[in-house]
C-alpha cells in the first residue's frame, strides 16, 4: 500500500502564462522524484478545488477561497503600490491550514512583483512544510525558452525549502544568506543577481543534468498526513 503523502495546491495570478505554470509544475514533480514520492502527491488546482462562487452578497471577496483574495491582501499590506507582500501572504496561506484542520501544502504562482521585509524585491518565498511563493516578473523579459528554464530552477529552489534544504543541523556547504542556502553546485544556492544568477545556475542544472547535490538530496524531507 502506498502512503499518500499530504497534496499541494496551485494558486495561479489570473494571466499567468501556461508555459509558466507548466514550468513551475515540471520543477515540483522533478523534485518530487528526486524524493522518491512522484506517486504519493497530488497536484491539485485550487479554483477547481473551491469552486468559482467566492464573493460575498455584499460584493467583497470571502477570506481563503480564491487566489484574487490572496493578492489583495498582499497589496493591502505593501508598502507601495506597485508589489505584493509576499510575507503577508505567506501567513493567511499558514491561517488556512490551521483553519481548515486538512494539512496540505501550496505554491502560488505570480506575475505580480514582490517583497519581503528589508528587500528591494524578492523572486519568491518558501517557508518549511506550508507554502512556495513564485514570482515570474523579474523574468518576464528572457526569450521564452530560457524562461521556462529559469522558472523551473527558481520553482525547485522554494519547493527545495518548502522541503526543509538545507536541513537547520547541517553544517557543511551551508550559508546564512537571506536564508539558509547551498553552497554546492546545485538549485539551492542563493541568487541574489536577478536574472544573471539564476539564469547561470539554470545553465549549471542543465549541463550537470542534476539540480540538487548530494547533501541536499540527503537534506529533502516530505511531511506526512
Amino acid at each position: 500500500m502506498i502512503n499518500i503523502i499530504r497534496p499541494i495546491y496551485i494558486m495561479n495570478e489570473y494571466g499567468i502564462d501556461p508555459m509558466e505554470k507548466k514550468a513551475v509544475k515540471d520543477g515540483i514533480k522533478t523534485i518530487f522524484k528526486l524524493a522518491v514520492v512522484e506517486k504519493k502527491i497530488k497536484i491539485l488546482d485550487y479554483d477547481e478545488l473551491r469552486g468559482r462562487n467566492y464573493i460575498s452578497p455584499d460584493g467583497s471577496l470571502e477570506e481563503y477561497r480564491s487566489v484574487n483574495w490572496y493578492l489583495q491582501q498582499g497589496r493591502l499590506k505593501s508598502r507601495n503600490s506597485t508589489q505584493l507582500n509576499a510575507h503577508t501572504i505567506y501567513g493567511l496561506c499558514c491561517e488556512e491550514i490551521t483553519l481548515s484542520g486538512y494539512k496540505h501544502y501550496y505554491v502560488l504562482i505570480l506575475k505580480s512583483d514582490i517583497y519581503k521585509e528589508n528587500t528591494n524585491f524578492v523572486i519568491g518565498a518558501g517557508g518549511r512544510g506550508i507554502c512556495a511563493i513564485i514570482s515570474t516578473y523579474r523574468f518576464k523579459n528572457l526569450e521564452s525558452d530560457q524562461k521556462y528554464e529559469v522558472i523551473k530552477t527558481e520553482t525547485m529552489h522554494e519547493i527545495g525549502h518548502v522541503f526543509d534544504i538545507p536541513n537547520d543541523n547541517r553544517t557543511t556547504n551551508v550559508e546564512e544568506n537571506l536564508g539558509l542556502h547551498c553552497t554546492n553546485e546545485c538549485v539551492m544556492r542563493q541568487g541574489l543577481h536577478v536574472p544573471d544568477d539564476w539564469i547561470k545556475m539554470t545553465n549549471d542544472r542543465i549541463k550537470i543534468c542534476k539540480p540538487l547535490c548530494d547533501e541536499c538530496i540527503s537534506d529533502l524531507f516530505i511531511l506526512e498526513k
